[in-house]
């Protein structure tokens, strides 16, 4: 092993990095939630696209040009607002990452367990086959990325099959005449209600990630001029997903259907039925699993790089700041990722109050997750004033659209954030509902914070 020194294993190329980028920055399950608001659902999908995604992305590419650490989000805001700022950042980024590890182990669990007849309510299955996937996972993540790539890359090839034939079921069903939706007779302007107030915030959540790439900034092959390529490729490709897949999704089955279903793999079921290939629905859901499989290694590979960013900043151990000659991978970073999402996953599946505990930290996951982009929109807005860097992308019309944008993706960003404030209609108590999401936001900042002043002593001990 040595320290934090970054080994010489093949870089990602360009394919393997379009491929990565898109599975941790597209989810075609969002198009179901999406669907059943209706076809209001179809211009936010574009107004989401112009001010925060093409926004997130300029942010992205003149943040990594001007940054050449691997910490991604966490080194920008540490490098433009401080080491707290960017602790901050990096600790809310990085602990959302946990409940969606456990809510996709989850979810593949359910899918096994299904598929061969098992008991869907043995608690101790669930567990065993989530241990399994993590492990997986974490074997061929400590073999390197030469290896682990190809989660990600199978995983997105999964996802534009299932979006394939979702389109080829609405081809089929529009052909005949019998959509259930009348897209000419639909109304295209959303309303002012919590359905739409949450769905932008699930929008814009659904475009975010595509900064993970920054992560690998020093193991692409090509550099910043492959990464410009991807994400532009990113953008189109997402925009295309969301608004065909919903529109597909419209076309076979009515919105008020689409609101009951428990959920993407329910309409992908209902859908094929329809279309008389019922039989089929094994395999389509299963390589539906495959796409969410692939996104679930992406995302672990962005938690590792945190820990192995926090590792080098002497946050914590040195240790997590080590590679594996051979392969490049941050062995310890890595295996402690895995503890941590086996925690959660046995967490999750304990008593009554340790779930029920899971469960509200799953549901405000998408207010944190907006937060440090918060952050990052900040950083890239604090670097238009430093003397721009020879040679480095810039979108046309340079420093002053680069300011529109980071203004317009910092104003969705807080939209986004007040969107999911805004307590459910059916909520009997909605001011309680709405302090509580807050107040839980408020204490992961005190852990944060606490943390922070931990690490502090303990850096300041080490110096003296």
């Amino acid at each position: 092993m040595t320290d934090a020194v970054p080994a010489a294993p093949p870089k990602l190329k360009f394919l393997d990095t379009a491929l990565y980028t898109l599975a941790v920055g597209t989810g075609i399950r969002w198009i179901a939630v999406a669907a059943a608001v209706g076809p209001s659902s179809l211009p936010l999908w574009g107004l989401a696209l112009v001010t925060f995604f093409i926004p997130l992305a300029v942010a992205t590419l003149e943040l990594t040009a001007r940054f050449q650490d691997e910490g991604g989000i966490y080194s920008w805001a540490r490098d433009t607002m401080g080491p707290f700022a960017g602790f901050i950042c990096g600790w809310f980024y990085w602990i959302n990452l946990l409940p969606y590890f456990a809510g996709i182990l989850y979810f593949l669990s359910g899918l096994l367990i299904a598929a061969f007849g098992l008991d869907a309510k043995d608690t101790l299955l669930y567990i065993s086959i989530s241990v399994g996937f993590t492990i997986l996972v974490t074997a061929v993540q400590i073999g390197g990325l030469r290896y682990g790539k190809w989660f990600p890359n199978v995983g997105m090839a999964s996802g534009w099959i299932v979006l394939g034939v979702i389109v080829l079921m609405a081809v089929v069903i529009g052909g005949h005449g019998e959509s259930a939706t009348s897209f000419l007779h639909s109304s295209y302007l959303p309303r002012f209600n919590f359905d739409t107030a949450i769905l932008w915030g699930t929008i814009v959540f659904a475009y975010a990630g595509v900064e993970g790439v920054a992560f690998l900034r020093n193991e692409v092959e090509g550099g910043m001029r492959t990464i410009v390529r991807v994400l532009a490729i990113a953008g189109v490709s997402s925009a295309c997903i969301y608004v065909i897949g919903t529109a597909a999704f419209l076309v076979i089955l009515p919105t008020g259907e689409l609101s009951r279903l428990a959920g993407f793999t329910d309409a992908l079921d209902v859908g094929l039925k329809h279309v008389g290939f019922g039989s089929l629905a094994p395999v389509v859901i299963g390589l539906f699993a495959l796409s969410m499989f692939g996104g679930f290694a992406a995302n672990f590979v962005i938690g590792t790089r945190l820990l192995f960013a926090a590792g080098i900043d002497a946050y914590l151990p040195r240790l997590f700041a080590r590679r594996n000659a051979a392969t490049g991978a941050p062995v310890y970073a890595i295996l402690l990722q895995s503890a941590l999402t086996l925690i959660m996953v046995v967490i999750s599946q304990a008593g009554t109050s340790v779930a029920a505990a899971y469960d509200f930290m799953v549901a405000m996951g998408v207010l944190t997750i907006t937060i440090p982009y918060v952050f990052m929109f900040i950083a890239h807005l604090k670097i238009l004033r430093l003397p721009p860097i020879p040679g480095a992308w810039t979108p046309p019309g340079g420093a002053r659209t680069s300011r529109v944008l980071g203004w317009m993706g910092l104003a969705s960003t807080f939209v986004a954030i007040v969107c999911t404030l805004i307590p459910s209609s059916s909520e009997p108590h909605p001011l309680a509902a709405f302090l509580k999401i807050v107040a839980a936001a408020a204490v992961m900042l005190a852990m944060g914070a606490a943390l922070y002043g931990l690490a502090g002593r303990k850096r300041g001990r080490v110096a003296a």
